[in-house]
């Protein structure tokens, strides 16, 4: 009789790209709807309903922060319906700006208290902090359009431009520098007065798809190149310089700021670099899980998006893996979750999300305004009290098929020890999932032909919700080759049971564990008890 003790079980995530066999114990065949962090394994942040029933499509969130009192979100949809949403209502703020309908992906921005929401085939539209509805950009050219438009300094970054009838895919033209609360007063290169200009990227083989900000730099981005556009001041204003040849992005909204770096969903590989040294994050981790089972026909709906109060980053996509719960998806049912703190792995189910932003928004309840049951509501009315918590939001689409019934703005919060006073969302909640398949013990001086046959599992897992009850399945194969062939569900309670009795046997082992509902939990690690065989 051997124990085997397993421990840490939050320290390397998800690794679905190398044999099982060959990850070491504490490692994971596959996860999703949890996080790795803090040496456990817990529930990934739930979605709550911040506004259903929109009435309209968002295709882009963009906050927008206040001087006083708490942000605002602006939504736009495919056809260029513009909507504000403020303290729990929707305000239309379209005013005379209209468009035809378009998958094509917006980009929003803001510079000098200034509101910025593009798309390629319309005039950019703005609107000042002290304004109430969009308009059409003054001082831009009629006839122009801009694939991406982004703030960097001071100026205005215009990228892959078509002027008339002319499309310059590799071309960046700059604003002269705005001012305060005002739109730049001009475009116009041949004004030698002001700082307007712009430079073609002659060099560049493929059309520049987006750019953003990183440090004192500003980054573009084609799909196959990253190129460099420092300010310079002077005559030149700014300069250009090539930095990767061999990468770029997949679509535009698909670039995060975090750490002084920026991650990047590239087109083949997902990577992080500083503006000089470039490397893969996903490779031999969850590189091709991701890149095999994307939807490439709708890659104008990815999206990537930063979680700073959990030190995340999620890579949004459409999927066909088969681990998907919303398999009719139109928008991104999957996201790839790296956490930059540890370098783990994990997937999350997505309610056909579209967009993500961070907002400051209203949750404020007290015990005599709020009708949502303790068990569902997240945060405290201590948390409450200041009112300056910034929270991360995603925007979905409905879809009948998957059982979404209206469009929605989410906040996505820890269950148990969140901030949002909103209820968790039953049609975007998905159970919380781990699976680890092919262990061989080989490590543990166990030969690959030698059955081993596990009597006893101890857990180390607890919850707060007075639910305790935690689904554990156990397998086994006898080739590496050969699917795992699973028992029957065991329910383990946390409060009551200190083990789980099983009679797996095989030549691989294999376990899944389960939640049903929308509780958080702690899974630190296990003891195994087991017995080694002879050869069969």
């Amino acid at each position: 009789m051997v124990n085997l003790p397993i421990r840490a079980l939050g320290d390397l995530g998800v690794i679905t790209d190398v044999e099982p066999h060959s990850l070491p114990l504490n490692a994971f065949s596959f996860a999703k709807n949890v996080r790795f962090d803090e040496g456990k394994v817990s529930r990934s942040p739930v979605f709550r309903t911040v506004k259903a029933s929109l009435g309209f499509d968002p295709r882009l969130a963009f906050g927008v922060s206040s001087s006083s009192g708490f942000d605002t979100v602006i939504m736009v949809s495919d056809a260029w319906v513009i909507q504000e949403y403020s303290n729990g209502s929707l305000t239309n703020r379209s005013g005379s700006v209209s468009g035809s309908t378009s998958t094509v992906p917006f980009t929003g921005t803001s510079l000098a208290n200034v509101t910025y929401l593009n798309r390629s085939d319309r005039v950019p539209v703005f609107r000042l902090n002290t304004g109430t509805n969009f308009a059409d950009l003054t001082n831009w050219d009629a006839n122009w359009r801009a694939s991406s438009l982004r703030a960097y300094g001071d100026f205005l970054i215009a990228l892959n431009m078509t002027e008339g009838s002319t499309n310059y895919p590799q071309r960046v033209r700059y604003s002269t520098l705005a001012l305060a609360n005002a739109v730049p007063s001009t475009w116009d290169a041949t004004d030698t007065t002001q700082s307007a200009g712009f430079n073609d990227l002659v060099q560049m083989k493929s059309a520049i798809v987006d750019g953003s900000s990183l440090g004192s730099s500003f980054i573009i981005y084609s799909s196959d190149q990253v190129w460099a556009m420092d300010f310079v001041g002077g005559a030149f204003i700014f300069n250009f310089r090539k930095l990767f040849a061999d990468t770029g992005v997949i679509n535009q909204n698909c670039i995060v700021e975090a750490e002084g770096k920026h991650f990047v969903f590239g087109t083949d590989d997902i990577y992080v670099h500083d503006g000089n040294t470039k490397q893969s994050i996903v490779d031999e981790r969850v590189k091709n899980f991701i890149f095999n089972s994307m939807q490439t026909g709708v890659t104008d709906r990815f999206f990537a998006h930063h979680n700073p109060l959990l030190s995340e980053i999620y890579f949004c996509y459409v999927s066909g893996d088969p681990y998907v719960v919303f398999p009719n998806a139109e928008r991104c049912n999957r996201a790839a979750v790296y956490n930059y703190k540890n370098g783990s792995w994990s997937f999350l189910d997505l309610p056909n999300i579209s967009t993500a932003t961070i907002a400051n928004v209203n949750s404020v309840s007290t015990f005599a305004s709020t009708s949502i049951s303790y068990n569902l509501i997240g945060g405290t009315y201590y948390s409450q009290e200041g009112g300056y918590d910034q929270h991360f939001l995603m925007a979905g689409k409905s879809n009948s098929s998957d059982g979404l019934s209206s469009d929605k703005l989410y906040g996505l919060d820890l269950s148990d020890t969140g901030v949002l006073t909103f209820a968790a969302d039953s049609e975007a909640l998905k159970s919380p999932y781990l699976e680890r398949t092919g262990i061989d013990l080989d490590d543990q001086g166990l030969t690959l032909s030698g059955y081993k046959v596990i009597s006893k599992i101890t857990p180390q897992i607890t919850t707060t919700n007075t639910n305790k009850n935690v689904s554990f399945t156990f397998g086994a194969s006898n080739l590496a080759s050969d699917n795992t062939s699973y028992g029957t569900a065991v329910t383990f309670t946390t409060n009551i049971d200190s083990k789980i009795d099983t009679r797996v046997a095989g030549r691989y082992l294999s376990y899944k564990m389960e939640i049903s509902d929308v509780k958080d939990f702690s899974f630190v690690g296990f003891d195994a008890e087991l017995n080694a065989t002879g050869r069969r």
